[in-house]
């Protein structure tokens, strides 16, 4: 069997420690972002040497992984979806202890350093410019506001972590601390404030200090790692989400609500069981993959209600229209008192037809788009509208995981098993195997295993059509995450299997784990006492590749 390196998926990172081994299903923190890696390589360029003007605001909504360079001068934090518990709207910062190459940094100890900064470009403090050009003055009322919450779906930072502001002051080059929070779980967090993120409020009334062309503001939180007995599951992430930063005139301490209408989630695939799969398979059932509902998650930030209009479009992968669904006229009302939106045409559009298939059977690989927009004003100085895109892809292979894996996943000890099973629409032969792996900090799960695949009896493993004789993880961090196996003789399946792994160590192989699509009903793990269902809810980031010879040993890249 050949291992062949690929190009990594977006992920993102959860903590979670285990300290003793014994017979039981891992469910450890990650400690590598490839999504921050692929970013920084991908955006390495110097960031604009020009003020920005007021008004600054950032809500992440379409930020490509990595801070914007428009808006911000250094890369840590890592942008996404995945982290946050409820966001204002789509897209978060979160703040972690990996650097922006997607390591854990190279100072980390276990009591708190400074981990992960985000800095804004330099701000002309000392003038507004629309409607007329002017200086800013105290009685301007100058505010800085932010929403911010520690944990999320990741690891809550310990008590003596922090996430901090500080405001330079250009004139005399300093950083001054303005805002601190220790660190909390999330429940703690909602017991003390009520709510999943909080809204800060900082008047900036200095002019000698702050009023000044160079103006800048950092965020900054300081990390710890948790410590372990067993190498392989060392970390600690201590995650917090910032969102919806605004800083701007007129404003006073009570400016807490927005004219911004805008989704904060929405479906990330059309199929009922799969996120990704066969083009062949699909074609062959398409009524049996294809979901009867998308879900959208829709919020505003206003203090009244607007009468809106939810839609959305199919294309193919030319952006030729297929189909389209409109959910009529609605009226949204503010988050704050109604909560997110559950009108079902809004909150569970319904899927009115099947995606387009191969007639002939012949193509593995196809791409469609899902267009959701929501409007309800266009007036360029409201964001009364949003629009969110989501790709459904077909590849050569089945896939439960979105490719953003929150957790890692093992089983111990020695000789253990796992399993995920898979259901066919027509016989097929599986090629290679898709896995990926977190490289942990001292590489400690870079041990040999057992690559299988059995036959399905009456929903459990059975038969062992296939069991390679040792295989290892091989972690090549500036590229590579996601590693393909090739099988030197094809295993024929049909109906059902399952594709897994024997353990040869007690070390946790930390397998991405992915909580945002749940398929523990396929997850199986065998610790000697017989099969079991997982006890985790998300999907183990296991890939079965199937159908024609792979040109060269080297299969489609996942996307």
């Amino acid at each position: 069997m050949k291992s062949i390196m690929h190009r990594p998926l977006i992920f993102v990172i959860v903590s979670l420690l285990i300290f003793q081994v014994k017979a039981q299903e891992i469910v450890s923190e990650l400690q590598y972002n490839p999504g921050a890696a692929k970013a920084m390589r991908k955006n390495a360029t110097k960031a604009s040497g020009s003020h920005h003007l007021l008004p600054f605001f950032e809500n992440f909504h379409n930020t490509d992984e990595a801070p914007s360079l428009h808006r911000w001068s250094d890369r840590n934090v890592y942008i996404s979806q995945g982290f946050a518990m409820y966001p204002p709207n789509y897209g978060v910062a979160t703040f972690d202890a990996l650097d922006s190459t997607g390591h854990i940094y190279g100072h980390a100890t276990y009591t708190p350093f400074e981990a992960d900064r985000l800095t804004s470009v330099p701000i002309r403090l000392d003038s507004v410019f629309h409607p007329v050009a002017r200086s800013v003055r105290k009685a301007d009322s100058l505010y800085f506001s932010f929403f911010f919450q520690p944990q999320g779906k990741g690891n809550p930072p310990q008590k003596n972590d922090s996430l901090l502001v500080y405001f330079f002051n250009p004139v005399d080059s300093l950083w001054n601390r303005v805002w601190g929070s220790e660190g909390m779980p999330l429940d703690t967090f909602r017991v003390k404030y009520g709510s999943d993120f909080r809204q800060v409020l900082i008047p900036i009334q200095d002019s000698v200090q702050y009023y000044h062309p160079g103006f800048r503001f950092r965020f900054v939180n300081y990390a710890s790692l948790a410590s372990a007995q067993l190498p392989a599951w060392q970390s600690s992430m201590d995650h917090w989400n910032v969102d919806y930063i605004y800083l701007n005139i007129n404003r006073h301490y009570a400016d807490t609500t927005y004219r911004d209408l805008g989704f904060v989630d929405v479906s990330n695939s059309m199929l009922k069981t799969y996120h990704s799969m066969p083009y062949t398979h699909y074609s062959n059932d398409p009524t049996r993959e294809m979901n009867d509902t998308l879900y959208t998650v829709i919020s505003s930030l206003d203090v009244v209600g607007h009468l809106s209009k939810y839609s959305y479009t199919v294309f193919d992968a030319n952006y030729q229209k297929i189909n389209s669904y409109s959910g009529g006229n609605y009226s949204i009302f503010p988050v704050y008192d109604s909560g997110y939106v559950t009108y079902a045409p809004y909150a569970s559009p319904r899927i009115t037809t099947i995606l387009p298939i191969d007639p002939l059977g012949l193509k593995d690989s196809a791409d469609f788009i899902i267009r959701h927009e929501l409007v309800a004003d266009y007036s360029p100085d409201d964001r009364l509208y949003d629009t969110l895109e989501v790709r459904q892809v077909f590849r050569n292979y089945f896939a439960y995981d979105d490719g953003t894996p929150e957790a890692g996943y093992g089983i111990t000890p020695a000789g253990s098993m796992g399993a995920v099973r898979f259901t066919l629409n027509t016989r097929d032969t599986v090629r290679a195997v898709q896995i990926y792996f977190n490289p942990t900090r001292t590489n400690s799960n870079e041990q040999y295993f057992h690559l299988c695949i059995w036959d399905d009896n009456n929903g459990l493993p059975d038969k062992l059509l296939s069991k390679d004789t040792l295989v290892i993880p091989e972690f090549l961090f500036e590229a590579h995450s996601f590693q393909t196996f090739v099988f030197e003789e094809p295993v024929p399946v049909r109906n059902a299997f399952f594709v897994g792994w024997i353990t040869t160590t007690n070390d946790n192989l930390n397998m991405g784990f992915d909580r945002s699509r749940n398929s523990r009903n396929m997850n199986f793990f065998n610790t000697g006492g017989g099969w079991q269902h997982s006890q985790h809810e998300g999907s183990v980031m296991i890939r079965p590749i199937v159908g024609k010879a792979l040109k060269n040993q080297n299969p489609l890249d996942p996307p």
